[in-house]
């Protein structure tokens, strides 16, 4: 585990420069990336969201981590932690803000997941380092991006057809500006389900893009998000609920 990407008290410039600095390794180091080949080889992912409410004028947060078995279809079981929101939401540093406790309730887990998926960007991010990838290196796991709305990037989304598995991509700008060196691919906008609004698909470590938008259909049941999320989110809503009453 990385300890300083789960420090939560840095500035903007310390936490910018942190992401830089673990973008570049990634980049040097020779990483072998799950691929799609590797699918039917993964038996549990985790999913993980947070919840916000205030207390006494301090704004705090529940996270809630799913362990799910992919081949049963089904939640195995679910873990929660709770602390303070030290970091301002600022966009570009959401895992400054939140991978703290979404590590702390991952590692109440029993320690079979083979990926994490968060609701948040991977690559689709400035510098290349949402906090699905912030997550993915501080763990030193697979990890998968999986936003409901857009950040950075180009991508003709607000066209598509709204059916499971259709996808447009997301690119670095508009393709047809640039020459094939500067196009960079950063994931795809994706139905997940007949009639929703697509959801931002990136790698977030150590997964190669196709492998990504196959679990995430696998995933996906009735709802928008893939089933460990849905469940992470409405769980996580529900204990606060519950401390409310």
């Amino acid at each position: 585990m990385i300890i300083e990407l789960l420090n939560d008290n840095y500035t903007q410039e310390e936490a910018k420069y942190l992401q830089l600095k673990y973008r570049k390794k990634i980049e040097k180091e020779t990483i072998k990336k799950l691929e799609l080949k590797d699918i039917n080889e993964i038996k549990y992912i985790v999913g993980v969201d947070i919840s916000y409410f205030t207390k006494n004028g301090k704004e705090l947060g529940i996270a809630c981590a799913i362990l799910w078995d992919i081949k049963r279809n089904e939640i195995v079981e679910s873990s929660y932690s709770k602390d303070q929101i030290r970091y301002p939401y600022i966009p570009g540093f959401l895992g400054f803000r939140e991978c703290k406790l979404l590590v702390n309730a991952i590692l109440k887990l029993p320690k079979k997941y083979e990926i994490v998926i968060t609701d948040g960007h991977g690559i689709i991010h400035p510098r290349r380092f949402g906090e699905a990838v912030h997550l993915g290196v501080a763990l030193e796991i697979p990890s998968i991006g999986i936003a409901k709305n857009p950040f950075i990037g180009y991508s003709k989304w607000k066209s598509l057809q709204r059916k499971k598995g259709n996808k447009t991509p997301v690119w670095n700008d508009n393709p047809n500006l640039l020459n094939s060196s500067e196009k960079e691919l950063l994931g795809y906008a994706i139905c997940l389900r007949d009639r929703s609004k697509p959801v931002f698909v990136s790698e977030g470590y150590k997964v190669d893009i196709a492998l990504a938008i196959s679990l995430v259909l696998k995933l996906t049941k009735e709802h928008r998000l893939p089933e460990p999320l849905f469940l992470a989110d409405k769980f996580s809503r529900r204990k606060i609920n519950s401390q409310k009453s």
